[in-house]
């Protein structure tokens, strides 16, 4: 049975589900009923918890407030449409390096950009293990080059194009995206393999 362990920050993610029946007289904004309240652990644990759905052996590295941390989505039940997302302050300390088990079988990073992981981190763990995922909402530049695949959804992409042909590396395998329709064209002369994130979760 296949070992792994997450790193990244976590928070609690709540959906608070609500009515919508009328506008307030003072204002054009929506009156919410509240109807029902969903908790869930989110950002790196909820990765871990579907990772968990399929392999039972994998361990989370994450911030340790990370129950104090939430995002907090105002939806309309019956159209799921979103009126607001609230987040509290994200302050998150750093990663403690001596703490991740590189006796595992392989390492995912879920990196949110809130602080737990500088890229110099990032940059370390992937060195040090032959089978590092990484999922980033970093700019990706050259101390990501030793990850042995990325995740990046079209927004990180973007932003990230011009750096791809700078820091481009044997070791560097696949590119991964949520959305693959305009981008496949761009990497065929780098003869890079371009996965969906259900590709993916068929790899695991």
């Amino acid at each position: 049975m296949a070992r792994i362990q997450i790193i990244g920050e976590s928070c609690r993610d709540i959906f608070v589900y609500c009515e919508a029946q009328r506008l307030a007289p003072d204002l054009p904004v929506p009156i919410l009923q509240t109807v029902n309240t969903i908790e869930n652990p989110g950002m790196a644990a909820n990765v871990h918890r579907n990772i968990m759905t399929k392999i039972s052996d994998c361990e989370l590295l994450t911030n340790l407030n990370w129950k104090n941390i939430t995002k907090t989505r105002y939806i309309h039940q019956e159209s799921n449409h979103m009126f607001i997302r609230i987040d509290s302050p994200h302050e998150i300390e750093p990663i403690d390096m001596s703490k991740i088990d590189y006796n595992v079988d392989a390492i995912v990073i879920s990196d949110y950009h809130k602080g737990f992981l500088s890229e110099e981190a990032i940059n370390e763990i992937c060195s040090k293990h032959d089978l590092v995922f990484l999922d980033t909402k970093k700019i990706v530049k050259s101390w990501a080059e030793k990850a042995t695949f990325i995740k990046i959804n079209d927004y990180e992409f973007r932003k990230s194009e011009k750096s791809f042909k700078i820091f481009w590396s044997p070791r560097f395998k696949i590119l991964i995206f949520h959305s693959t329709f305009n981008i496949r064209r761009s990497f065929k002369k780098l003869n890079v393999t371009v996965f969906s994130i259900l590709n993916l979760r068929l790899c695991i």
